[in-house]
């Protein structure tokens, strides 16, 4: 069970922004976590993903076409913002985190969760070696995707918002055995159409063999987990 469930039994999550929303699965997670809420809405810049958001139904969520770096929205306007595993998909993450604060109450709730580089996972099967090899590949196609962040880096972020930090803690998003044999079948299906892709518009060689590698080892020996990490701060 994802541990922010708990964290937000309690809280009244009042106007809620979810930035880079995606397809709304994390704010349609805080709607059902928190007490009660006023209204959300959750803004990115890929249309499809917005309307599959819509399609969630959420009552008082509004989805809306907006750049994370530049949101539309008043100063302290927001009791919640969160933004999640969506950092390293961004050309100015300290933009964004900063338009984040600029627009969240004082006294308001931030929420980051980010996938983080652990030293724990450095095994040739972890699933950060995919991530970053679709990373590459995305980048060749002039599509905004990075490295994932350790978790120093991703605290370091968020202290230079001047926020008050409530607390952070890392969390193993690991399913059970069925779970993980989907997730696996999803990555592999992913990493065998992105490969399909780099070979027919001959794309760069060293990413071709790098992923073809990668493939025949997480066909083997499945895959390991990264670790998510929260922060929560106040404003």
């Amino acid at each position: 069970m994802d541990p922010i469930i708990d964290k937000l039994a309690n809280r009244h999550g009042g106007k809620i922004l979810d930035v880079a929303t995606g397809h709304g699965d994390f704010l349609k997670l805080l709607t059902e976590s928190f007490a009660g809420y006023e209204d959300a809405i959750g803004v990115d810049t890929a249309e499809d993903r917005l309307n599959a958001a819509r399609k969630l139904e959420l009552r008082g969520t509004t989805f809306l076409n907006m750049s994370a770096d530049q949101l539309d929205f008043p100063d302290e306007h927001f009791d919640t913002v969160s933004i999640r595993h969506s950092l390293h998909h961004l050309d100015k993450p300290e933009l964004a985190l900063r338009e984040c604060r600029r627009v969240l109450k004082p006294g308001g709730l931030f929420i980051l969760c980010e996938v983080f580089q652990s030293p724990g996972t450095e095994l040739p099967n972890s699933q950060r070696h995919l991530h970053h090899w679709w990373a590459a590949v995305d980048r060749t196609q002039g599509k905004s995707h990075y490295d994932t962040f350790t978790a120093k880096q991703l605290l370091s972020f968020v202290e230079a918002l001047d926020l008050n930090i409530d607390e952070s803690f890392g969390h193993d998003d690991i399913g059970d055995s069925c779970e993980q044999a989907e997730a696996l079948e999803q990555m592999l299906a992913h990493s065998g159409n992105v490969l399909d892709n780099l070979r027919a518009n001959n794309g760069p060689e060293e990413l071709i063999t790098r992923g073809e590698q990668l493939i025949k080892i997480f066909e083997r020996d499945g895959y390991t987990d990264e670790r998510v990490l929260y922060v929560l701060a106040r404003k």
